[in-house]
């Protein structure tokens, strides 16, 4: 298995007191990037009543440079892995979306990050309502799909986890609550993965291709054809 470990990550939250959809978008209002907290909050959904109204939402941002396996491997098997905290609140649901933050996989966000880059109609999880963030001090994983895969040739994948019932589904909160996922950043969140190389994938003067790497030092992967074939 191949993993890669996210060069850029954190978190923005964002509190209102005008309406869940103006709370939801816009700009943050606070950003933390490459956090170390071992107890740290993820993602959060927060929906306060009494005086005046107010809401809160936080969301994880990852981004990853793939661009070594951006082209002649086959990826299949793509999970993300992330470490969680007893902290958490129990059965909370999220759904992992596409980002555009963070550049090349290498630019720290800002609170402008926080909805613009979001593309809440391609998901890299199967969001169903079925993926929960664990409740527990194991690491832990959440099974990504084609889509995320099909990122790869793009040589970064860029992802943000949301909270599933209210934010993926953008369906205001009907009764007071403060669900939170906690992180321990200790454990930087990674991607991991098989890679099967593309290359030439014929056997060589009968010697198998799966125990071939290069051939006059060129590596397989690079290898269309032997001789015209």
């Amino acid at each position: 298995m191949a993993t890669v470990t996210a060069s850029k990550y954190g978190t923005i939250s964002k509190l209102g007191s005008t309406s869940f959809s103006a709370t939801r978008t816009g700009t943050g209002s606070t950003v933390s990037n490459q956090p170390t907290s071992s107890n740290d909050i993820a993602t959060r959904l927060l929906y306060e009543t009494g005086k005046g109204d107010e809401w809160g939402i936080e969301r994880l941002y990852l981004a990853f440079d793939v661009s070594a396996y951006a082209s002649g491997y086959t990826i299949t098997n793509l999970k993300l892995y992330y470490k969680p905290t007893t902290s958490t609140t129990s059965n909370f649901k999220i759904a992992v979306i596409k980002s555009t933050a963070q550049g090349d996989a290498d630019a720290d966000l800002a609170t402008s990050d926080y909805y613009t880059p979001l593309d809440y109609g391609v998901d890299y999880a199967d969001n169903d309502g079925t993926d929960v963030w664990a409740d527990s001090s194991s690491l832990s994983y959440f099974d990504l799909n084609s889509t995320a895969i099909a990122a790869f040739s793009n040589s970064y994948v860029k992802l943000a986890v949301v909270e599933y019932v209210h934010d993926y589904s953008n369906s205001a909160p009907s009764f007071a609550t403060d669900w939170k996922a906690y992180i321990n950043f200790g454990t930087v969140p990674y991607l991991s993965f098989t890679a099967t190389a593309t290359g030439y994938g014929n056997d060589v003067i009968g010697v198998s291709s799966s125990n071939i790497d290069s051939v006059n030092a060129v590596a397989t992967a690079d290898i269309s054809e032997i001789i015209g074939v």
